[in-house]
């Protein structure tokens, strides 16, 4: 396949085109856009002048004028952070994410407003720290594992910073975030050594010095921690931690006076902050004020009760202020029940035991003081390790090497069919499919109408590619059975697959004659329609059935899939959504929908459809692939690998899914993953040409190159003229360069099968040989035998473009779009060429190509580029800054931005933007006009 981008890196070669997902929305008036973005420079710069309450509200009127208005949506939603309205917050960056703002802008503040609200379980669910920039993947990193502390995960806190430390060793962030950790479990030293080295980093960082006192303070070193915590509030007046720790600290070193004033504070400030009141509770203690101090206690009782269970929980300071405020007030119960939920989350918790040891001593339950205090006195943790044993469901509920055993026995003894085909499903569980197929070659010819074993048997036929075979089976049990639709309907979809659409119409037709609303039969025709592209035929037999088959889900999916072949995704979106929330164990439309998102590049979508499934079906392997894709679009790795070993786990023996789940991993860069797959497939299917060919794969991925040769060695061995041969020879002589032995492999592989996909590894050798004359000549052959074949025709338009016969491109790509006006991929490819020819037209194809994907980054950002090159500024500007906040990692669409910016006069973040283009991943080309625009920005 030909991978390199037309223009930039827009041009995406599929074998099916990607289609558009239309999201319900009409596109606004120019005059709306316009205004919009009238309304959201100058929130802009009140922003930038601290004018928030001004800035909230242009923004808002940005939005009403325009809904999906990007930098309004993430700018709303800081505003609104900044101005302390977390909810607000919440709602609006929410929104920016759900619109498709990239998560490395979204996430890292998002993430904050969850911890804030209490919410770090949100944390873990939508912040990924895998796929963004490296300093945003320190920060979130470093937020995920404040999330697993307050999950009471503390192994994975660890992990989490561990890996933001090892990702940017300078990072402070990580620091800060794991000494309360370390605090909590005793970790003295270690919370010292982290402290003192985020100060030495950031001394002017208010939270990295309150750890530093926090440290001290747990040391016993008072007055170096007093220094401290004074130096963090000399930074940040508003850090209420600090506040409240140095007022604790100022009582404990009888410094009354000094303590109130920075209760005063807190009073004015934070008036509801429940530790400020037990101090002042405190205070009043110690002047013998019982009334005060037991309306401060009630202050912290109030205060404390009235806060959200679940967060409470995860807040040790609060719990154990509210335990000792009830204990103050003669609510025992109350107070044990606080700290309970304490001890349950952190046992080390010295104050917390003696507490709860005191209240157990005054209610006479001795048993339980004895244990706290004897615990106590050996100092010990307290924190036992319960480890939970889970056992293997699937060999629970199969126990195939027993059940091996016993019909193995019984087989022996009598020539049963019964016996031989139970026989055989307990050997291919096992994975011994040669023995299990002997086994049901038996069962088949005891009893030729023993419809399970004839199925089993031509399925295995199928799968080995023994097609005549499987077809004289499935004719002889339909022979033996003449009434029976379902082995009829098998013998029509067998005739499908093998090519023979005649005789497969044949077959569902005779079934309609008999029974014009059974379901399968009324698929399958449908499925023969769609394979033939006469897609209304389809669309009509499958919405006549539904019409009185209103909830058949089998019918919901194939209209789904219908609808996305049709280039119609949302409608598939909405049939496929439809099919999977029906009652029914069916994976298949769960699974179609994360691919359709998958295939518009809504990858978040994608992903949070995958867990959803993954949550409904765990133990289905092929649901646990499509989680383990979604993770790895996301360039999520480490989710990806773990997934995907989970699902070659639940596979067992089935070699397909331990193709696809090798085949993934290797993506994921986990070759020996891979290799296991490939190994265990091959246990399966032994001399399997698929999973041997696949082996060739892993060895060239591995750079073993004298194993790849070994293994090629094997699979030309035991099939020499195979189309798998062929391929894999030609694979491994790209690899080493041999370009004549690669172009004659491929051709090799062409003569054995016509396909699209062998004519482009041709076209794409010629092209690596840099005879890039020879690949159009090589194309325009293939486009001159079969017009139809659309792939290779944008490819020979994407060939001429290199070449610089730009007019031959444009006539290609003309007739591509003639004939799939709407394929996004090719109008947004069109679009950059005729901008490339200065041809007027370009605008209209990039409008089209955004109005069937208004969610693709690269689209957005060819319109806005022509926009601006056109002189349209105000208009192209907003489309630019779209596609920034979509892909904030692409270089290019950032210089496009800084341009716009710059002719607009915005200067400043004209350069913030060149600088952020040059340091972005993959760099930015250093074209004579990127250089003309950083002279002139003085970069």
């Amino acid at each position: 396949m030909l991978k390199k981008a037309l223009v930039r890196r827009h041009l995406v070669c599929e074998p099916i085109a990607v289609l558009a997902l239309l999201i319900a929305m009409g596109s606004p008036a120019y005059a709306d856009m316009a205004q919009a973005g009238r309304f959201f420079e100058d929130a802009l710069g009140r922003y930038e002048r601290g004018d928030l309450p001004g800035a909230i509200i242009q923004l808002k009127n940005s939005l009403q004028q325009d809904s999906k208005m990007l930098p309004a949506h993430l700018l709303l939603g800081k505003a609104l952070l900044k101005n302390g309205d977390l909810k607000g917050a919440e709602a609006a960056l929410e929104a920016a994410l759900q619109q498709g703002v990239s998560p490395s802008e979204v996430i890292p503040m998002l993430g904050q407003v969850y911890l804030a609200l209490g919410r770090p379980e949100a944390v873990i669910a939508t912040a990924p720290a895998a796929g963004l920039p490296l300093p945003t993947q320190v920060e979130v990193l470093s937020m995920r594992g404040t999330a697993y502390i307050e999950l009471g995960k503390s192994a994975l806190a660890h992990q989490s910073f561990e890996a933001a430390r090892k990702l940017d060793p300078r990072a402070v962030s990580p620091l800060i975030a794991e000494i309360p950790l370390l605090l909590s479990s005793n970790q003295l030293e270690r919370a010292k050594q982290l402290a003192s080295q985020a100060i030495e980093l950031a001394p002017n960082n208010a939270f990295a010095w309150n750890m530093y006192a926090s440290v001290l303070h747990a040391g016993m070193d008072l007055n170096a921690a007093l220094t401290a915590y004074g130096r963090a509030l000399g930074i940040e007046p508003k850090l209420v931690d600090s506040r409240i720790a140095r007022a604790a600290l100022l009582l404990d070193l009888k410094r009354e006076a000094d303590a109130k004033a920075d209760l005063e504070y807190l009073a004015k400030k934070n008036p509801e902050e429940p530790r400020a009141a037990y101090l002042r509770a405190l205070i009043a203690s110690q002047h013998g004020d019982v009334s005060t101090t037991n309306r401060a206690l009630m202050d912290v009782v109030k205060l404390v009760d009235a806060l959200r269970p679940a967060w409470l929980a995860r807040r040790e300071q609060l719990l154990m202020v509210g335990a000792l405020a009830h204990h103050g007030l003669g609510n025992p119960e109350k107070a044990r029940e606080y700290l309970t939920i304490l001890l349950a989350r952190n046992p080390r918790n010295i104050e917390a035991r003696k507490l709860l040891a005191g209240i157990y001593t005054e209610r006479q339950d001795y048993t339980r003081a004895l244990t706290l205090l004897g615990d106590l006195r050996r100092d010990v943790p307290g924190d036992p390790q319960v480890i939970f044993l889970l056992g293997t469901v699937h060999m629970g509920l199969r126990n195939y090497q027993l059940a091996t055993d016993l019909l193995s026995q019984a087989a022996a003894k009598v020539n049963s069919g019964e016996v031989n085909r139970i026989l055989a499903f307990s050997q291919l569980g096992l994975g011994q499919t040669e023995i299990g197929r002997l086994s049901l070659e038996r069962a088949f010819a005891a009893n030729p109408a023993d419809v399970q074993a004839g199925m089993a048997l031509a399925v295995l036929y199928m799968r080995h590619d023994e097609k005549k075979k499987a077809i004289q089976v499935a004719e002889t049990v339909a022979k033996n059975s003449p009434g029976n639709f379902t082995v009829m309907n098998f013998l029509g979809s067998l005739k499908a697959a093998n090519g023979d659409s005649a005789g497969a119409r044949k077959v569902f037709g005779d079934l309609l004659n008999k029974d014009p609303l059974f379901p399968a039969a009324v698929l399958n025709m449908a499925k023969l329609d769609v394979s033939e592209r006469k897609l209304d035929d389809a669309r009509k037999r499958l919405t006549d059935f539904l019409a009185k088959r209103q909830d058949n889900s089998d019918a919901i999916y194939e209209l789904g899939l219908l609808e996305f072949r049709a280039g119609k995704p949302a409608e598939a979106v909405r049939h496929l959504q439809k099919a999977s929330e029906l009652p029914r164990s069916d994976i298949r439309p769960g699974l179609a929908l994360v691919e359709v998102y998958r295939a518009q590049r809504q990858f978040q979508y994608a992903l949070t459809s995958a867990k959803r499934l993954a949550s409904k079906f765990p133990d289905a392997p092929p649901v646990q692939v499509a989680l383990g894709r979604a993770f790895l679009t996301m360039g999520d790795l480490a989710n990806a690998r773990s997934t995907l070993q989970s699902a070659s786990r639940l596979a067992e023996y089935n070699a397909d899914i331990l193709l696809e789940t090798g085949r993934l991993q290797l993506q994921a860069n986990n070759s020996d993953a891979a290799f296991y797959d490939a190994q265990k497939a091959l246990q399966s299917r032994p001399d399997d040409p698929t999973v041997m060919a696949f082996l060739v794969e892993i060895e060239i991925r591995r750079g073993a190159s004298a194993k790849a040769d070994e293994a090629l060695k094997a699979l030309a061995g035991r099939y020499p003229n195979h189309l798998l041969t062929a391929l894999a020879t030609g694979d491994l002589a790209m690899v080493r360069n041999q370009y004549p032995v690669a172009l004659a492999s491929y051709s090799k592989a062409l003569e054995l099968e016509s396909s699209t996909a062998n004519v482009l590894k041709v076209a794409q050798t010629y092209l690596r040989m840099g005879d890039t004359g020879k690949a159009i000549t090589f194309l325009e052959g293939w486009v001159k035998r079969k017009p139809d074949d659309l792939v290779v025709l944008k490819t020979l338009g994407e060939a001429q473009f290199r070449a610089g016969q730009l007019q031959a491109s444009k006539q290609s790509y003309a007739k591509a779009i003639e004939a799939e006006p709407d394929d996004a991929v090719a109008l947004n490819n069109y679009a950059n060429l005729l901008l490339k020819l200065k041809d007027a037209s370009a605008q209209g194809m990039a409008e089209r190509a955004l109005k069937l994907v208004p969610d693709n980054p690269a689209y957005a950002d060819t319109l806005g580029w022509i926009l601006v090159q056109q002189g349209q500024l105000e208009a192209g500007l907003r489309y630019l800054r779209e596609a920034r906040l979509r892909s904030p990692e692409d270089g290019e669409i950032r210089y496009h931005l800084a341009y716009a910016l710059s002719k607009s006069g915005r200067k400043t973040e004209a350069k913030e933007e060149m600088q952020a283009a040059l340091a972005a991943r993959g760099g930015l080309e250093r074209t004579a006009e990127v250089n003309r625009l950083l002279a002139e920005l003085g970069n």
